[in-house]
């Protein structure tokens, strides 16, 4: 998707100079098309690892919405609270939000697709959710917590595998916010740095 191709109710996002850099330069069309490029590798990616790319694509246009929808909250906080930067934290929370709302990943081939894949979304986002936590220990603690491939043992850890179905279940059948999804990354990244100060 290209800037040009903004729908009219979001195009405020460029025109009002929210996104800008140090210099005062408009940063709204590379970061919206990065993040809409990352995502979407991001997606194909845990698609492939989970082996439902032979059933399923990253629908571009409903990916693209859930960008635009991402950065209209972005932009609400940063007006209201005058920030200049938005914490990851925030960033997390708020993505993971707009992806799941918009369920930009769709089953195209149907044929001996196991119904237990059918909330296909909920599923890929909770990898997509323990995935960007997993970034953000790493990023935060890298100089305090001495494991190699921290991200990967994360990510495959029977406890992490756990709280990744509670949010599988959660985001199927119980109503999550991005505050509630804030909420729950930073009580994550407290409980890490906690554990990391008393052990």
């Amino acid at each position: 998707m290209a800037i040009s191709e903004l729908p009219k109710s979001y195009r405020y996002l460029v025109d009002d100079m929210i996104f800008l850099d140090d210099d005062g330069n408009n940063l709204a069309p590379r970061i919206f098309e990065k993040r809409y490029k990352n995502l979407f590798l991001d997606l194909q990616a845990l698609l492939k690892k989970y082996g439902l790319l032979d059933y399923c694509t990253v629908n571009i246009e409903l990916l693209w919405k859930a960008v635009l929808d991402y950065f209209v909250d972005i932009a609400r906080l940063k007006t209201f609270h005058d920030h200049k930067h938005v914490q990851i934290d925030k960033i997390i929370a708020y993505e993971t939000y707009w992806l799941l709302r918009n369920h930009p990943i769709q089953i195209d081939k149907p044929d001996n697709f196991d119904e237990k894949y059918i909330h296909v979304n909920e599923y890929i986002l909770s990898f997509f959710f323990i995935k960007k936590l997993a970034k953000r220990l790493d990023l935060k603690f890298a100089s305090c917590i001495q494991i190699d491939d921290l991200i990967e043992k994360f990510e495959e850890h029977e406890v992490s595998d756990e709280f990744r179905k509670k949010l599988y279940y959660t985001f199927r059948f119980r109503t999550y916010t991005p505050q509630s999804l804030l909420l729950l990354t930073e009580g994550f990244i407290t409980a890490a740095e906690f554990t990391l100060q008393v052990t």
